[in-house]
């Protein structure tokens, strides 16, 4: 397995040791999202309706989006309180961040699959989700909704070794759960010929089997984090305090963004299966790489701001600020060019003979969402160092005006404007990600600003406002 070997933030070559935490986190997010493009990828290659079952899992991508990342979000408050107190050294309350957050998870992973059960087809169409693939939607919605307990106590596990600087073991254990992915799939598609309900089954059986790598690998580990099954509801009120207050604005901003993408996806979804399969293609095959990636930063941004806040090291912040957004234009131009530029090769190798119109709703998807993929990075490099400084309702707040408020609008007021053109509706996002990021560049300024000339922060590290 990985190396159990810590990295210390507060000290170092700080580009170099952006790139060595942040690559095993992308990897890691990259093999998550391969958990799904996996799904749509055999049944795009192997199913007998090939765009009809991508549409069908393609539908409750916004849905699942919706109840869980509320909940995830709220990892961004695991990683800033373990990571600051990691720097600080108390390690009393690592421990205890560590079990009350993962009591946390699962309470919260068993109201998601509660409510999704309650109100799985009422949100469906609301979605508009097309008659002929409701019931397919719907099976495979449902069997995936029995996983995300799992998922949840999984990505606060992910975030407390990341945040103690093993970024390593989250790497290798999606790894491994990954290949059980694929593996499962093929065999249930091809041999069994499951279809849809294949690829659900498999995923559920990965999503646990992470489960129980990531609880063994924090019940091994030595120090602070170790997990203790006895302690698991020893909930510490004052530090599970402190977790939500770091990390329900991010999970807000993260339901914020389901919302107004559930809006798009409502509109998307009048275009027919065509332009649904689309967005899973270009989402999960393509997208995905650059979100994996710029999650990695996000998480990276957090720890890094975190533990070096914690020891009271200012200039390594705007320094590890620097490098963070320079990774983010380089990677972010490169991922979204290639993408683009390539797009009629992988996308006919995702799905047997695509028709036209699939084809050309990805096109415009690829242009107008791939190309400035650096702008969403720099989002979360942006908003990641804010959440390290413990500023966590600054850039929840600006991101809702700046990306929900503004899709809201721009899908309500102006698509209807230009006779509800396709590439009309896809333009909200080069735009929402610019306005955001722009106010949110403004936003740290102040704050680093009011930081170099602030005392040395205090212990226990309070969340600020």
């Amino acid at each position: 397995m990985a190396s159990t070997k810590k990295m210390d933030l507060t000290k170092g070559v700080i580009p170099l040791q952006l790139v060595q935490f942040m690559t095993p986190l992308a990897i890691t997010f990259i093999t998550q999202m391969l958990f799904h493009a996996a799904d749509v990828i055999v049944v795009g290659r192997f199913a007998r309706n090939a765009e009809h079952a991508v549409a069908s899992i393609g539908c409750s991508g916004p849905v699942v989006s919706l109840l869980m990342t509320i909940f995830l979000g709220m990892g961004a408050g695991v990683s800033a309180i373990v990571a600051q107190n990691m720097g600080a050294k108390n390690y009393k309350n690592v421990s205890r961040a560590v079990h009350s957050s993962l009591a946390l998870g699962l309470v919260c992973g068993v109201f998601i699959l509660t409510v999704g059960f309650l109100f799985d087809r009422m949100a469906f169409q609301l979605l508009k989700v097309p008659e002929s693939i409701m019931e397919d939607s719907l099976a495979y919605f449902r069997i995936v909704l029995l996983g995300i307990p799992a998922v949840v106590v999984y990505a606060f596990g992910c975030c407390v070794l990341r945040s103690v600087g093993k970024p390593n073991l989250p790497m290798v254990i999606l790894s491994i759960s990954g290949v059980v992915n694929v593996v499962l799939n093929i065999i249930l598609v091809t041999l069994f010929d499951l279809e849809i309900l294949g690829v659900a089954y498999a995923t559920v059986t990965a999503q646990l089997l992470s489960l129980v790598l990531i609880i063994g690998a924090l019940y091994r580990s030595h120090g602070a984090y170790r997990f203790y099954f006895g302690k698991l509801f020893r909930i510490d009120f004052s530090i599970l305090g402190k977790v939500c207050y770091n990390g329900f604005p991010a999970g807000l901003q993260n339901g914020c963004f389901a919302i107004s993408n559930l809006l798009v996806a409502h509109a998307n979804n009048e275009f027919g299966p065509g332009a649904i399969a689309a967005t899973s293609f270009i989402g999960f095959a393509a997208g995905g790489l650059i979100n994996s990636i710029a999650n990695a930063q996000h998480q990276t941004t957090i720890t890094f701001t975190g533990q070096n806040l914690g020891a009271n090291q200012k200039e390594r912040i705007l320094k590890g600020l620097f490098w963070s957004m320079t990774y983010a234009m380089l990677l972010g131009s490169v991922l979204g060019g290639l993408a683009w530029l390539t797009l009629d090769l992988w996308l006919p190798w995702c799905v047997k003979n695509p028709s036209e119109e699939l084809l050309a709703f990805a096109r415009t998807r690829a242009t107008l969402q791939l190309m400035p993929g650096f702008l969403f990075m720099m989002l979360d490099v942006l908003s990641g160092t804010l959440r390290g400084l413990g500023y966590s309702v600054l850039p929840t707040t600006i991101s809702m005006v700046g990306i929900c408020c503004f899709r809201v609008f721009w899908v309500f007021c102006l698509f209807p404007l230009f006779n509800k053109e396709y590439w009309i509706l896809i333009l909200n996002f080069p735009l929402s990600y610019l306005i955001t990021s722009t106010i949110l560049g403004i936003a740290l300024f102040i704050v680093l600003k009011k930081l170099l000339k602030s005392p040395p922060v205090k212990e226990d590290l309070p969340g600020k406002n």
